[in-house]
This record gives structure tokens, sequence and C-alpha cells, in this order.
């Protein structure tokens, strides 16, 4: 018996299949364009490989769920990450604003897993890698994944949290990496 969810997905799916694949092309700079205005926090995700730590730089990453503890990040399927997060098991680093710089380097696509991590990696609980002087870390357990066009949502399972140092966090808008100023408006 299908389920409700089920049936939702299928009727999207059909949809997306009926979509203008010339349309969908000549939209992407467009929707580039939109994306780019809206500020995302960067982490850097992590993972072991086959030929060792390997890690990339991920935008598209939030909480899912807080019982039970989720997270989603989103990336690449062609990045050399991929298959160490398929391993199981994966840390979601978040950076501080002044670590522009390690972000861009995890962004490299064709790093050896040594070039990528020799100067940033440290292990973790488990054997798990870490970057550096991170604000915060979260450990996790693959729970799921979805391949979504040329990309794969990973949702994970928290494990542990742990706080690193103190900071604020790096910012990814307008194509450029920014720090949190002020609060423009305090919540009541």
């Amino acid at each position: 018996m299908a389920r409700r969810g089920d049936d939702d997905h299928n009727n999207v799916s059909k949809l997306l299949g009926e979509v203008d694949s010339m349309r969908s092309q000549r939209d992407i700079p467009t929707l580039r364009e939109v994306m780019r205005l809206f500020p995302q926090g960067v982490v850097i995700v992590t993972a072991n490989g086959e030929d060792g730590p390997r890690g990339i730089t991920v935008s598209a990453f939030t909480s899912v769920s807080l019982m039970p503890p989720l997270v989603v990040i989103c990336i690449l399927n062609s990045c050399q990450a991929y298959a160490p997060i398929m391993n199981g098991r994966f840390v979601v680093n978040i950076l501080g604003e002044d670590q522009g710089a390690i972000s861009d380097h995890f962004a490299k696509p064709n790093l050896t897993s040594e070039q990528q991590c020799s100067r940033y990696v440290l292990e973790g609980s488990g054997s798990i890698p870490h970057i550096d002087r991170c604000l915060a870390y979260i450990e996790c357990k693959l729970v799921d994944h979805s391949v979504q066009g040329d990309h794969t949502l990973f949702i994970g399972g928290v494990e542990s949290t742990k706080m690193g140092r103190t900071g604020r966090p790096l910012i990814f808008w307008n194509r450029n990496y920014h720090g949190l100023e002020s609060v423009v408006q305090p919540r009541e």
C-alpha cells in the first residue's frame, strides 16, 4: 500500500519530469543570481575515505529535527567526499569568520586526500576527521540520503556535538565571505 508521502513524491517527480529542459537550462543563471542573495553559513563536512580523510565546503546545511536530532547536508554527486560520506559517519565543522581561506581550500575539487587534509585535519573521536579551530563540531551517522538532480541530500543522525573556540560564524553572501557585524533587531 502506497503511503501519502509516496504519492506526493511520485507526483512531484512526474511534474519535474515534464519540465522543459531548455527552459531549465535558461533559468540556471537567474537561479544562481537569486540564490547569491540568500546568506548562508559555511561548514566543512569531513569523513574517512579509502584513501584517507576527505572534506568538502558546504553551505547547504541545516538542522532538520531536535527529536530525534537530525541535520541535512547537500553536496554535489561527483565530489570526492561523496563516497566517504556514504561510508556512514561524518562531521559537520562549523567555520569561524576568519576561516575563509580554509573554506576555499576544501572547495578545490581535485586535491588528493593528503593535499586536502594534511594541513587542517585533526583526528576526532572515533577517528572521524575534524578541522582544527572551528566554532563547533557535529558528529553524525548517516541515516538516509536522497539523490536530487546533480546533488545528494544526506541526513545525519547527530551522535555528539562539541563546542570549539569562541567566535562568530563565516557567512557566504553575494559571492563573498562575511562575518556578523551586529544585531539589527533584537528578538523579544
